[in-house]
């Protein structure tokens, strides 16, 4: 009774699909539940937090199953891209104390959440949805095994981080909340 690759895959699986529910939806909603207004660099700060830690998920799950080191990796960019992603949405929605960027915001993270596994649910010829979503492409490339990954699914994985990172120069220019002064000192 010891416990093999194929008996680790579908709980590390859903541990990566329960990963990406609480940095994509769970996250955002609980951060964009306030009112005040939060300035977007301790967003990223919050987030880079978040991400470090999610890494402490991945890493360890290709010692139990048969993914390559590629895969591993590849698995971990792409989780943490979708989480950035999150983040950029998150900080400004949490920029703006009005009811709804917020609400919007939550909207957006929680759409990029769920259309496309519930496009794949109702047809699963709609394969081009798979990478649209953190839970369809970790699903997916969580059940890759020993295969090499390719480099559509690098770019796929990429795709998340490369639109977060020129986002966050938007967001933090955009505004919103006005900087807060440091104790003691007197804003003129």
């Amino acid at each position: 009774m010891l416990p093999t690759t194929q008996t680790w895959l579908p709980g590390v699986r859903m541990m990566l699909i329960m990963s990406a529910i609480g940095l994509v939806v769970v996250w955002p909603m609980a951060a964009l539940s306030t009112s005040r207004d939060v300035p977007p660099r301790t967003t990223l700060r919050h987030t880079v937090i978040l991400l470090i830690t999610a890494q402490l998920i991945t890493w360890p799950s290709g010692f139990v199953t048969t993914w390559l080191f590629s895969r591993t990796a590849l698995i971990a960019i792409t989780l943490t891209g979708w989480g950035l992603l999150a983040g950029v949405i998150t900080a400004w929605g949490r920029s703006r104390a009005r009811f709804w960027p917020r609400s919007i915001s939550m909207l957006i993270c929680l759409m990029l959440t769920i259309v496309s596994p519930i496009l794949v649910l109702m047809d699963e010829s709609i394969r081009s949805a798979i990478p649209f979503s953190p839970l369809t492409s970790l699903w997916y490339l969580a059940g890759g095994g020993l295969y090499d990954t390719t480099s559509r699914e690098w770019i796929a994985g990429l795709a998340p981080w490369l639109i977060a990172l020129a986002s966050w120069p938007l967001i933090s220019r955009a505004g919103g909340c006005p900087e807060q002064p440091k104790a003691g000192h007197w804003r003129t």
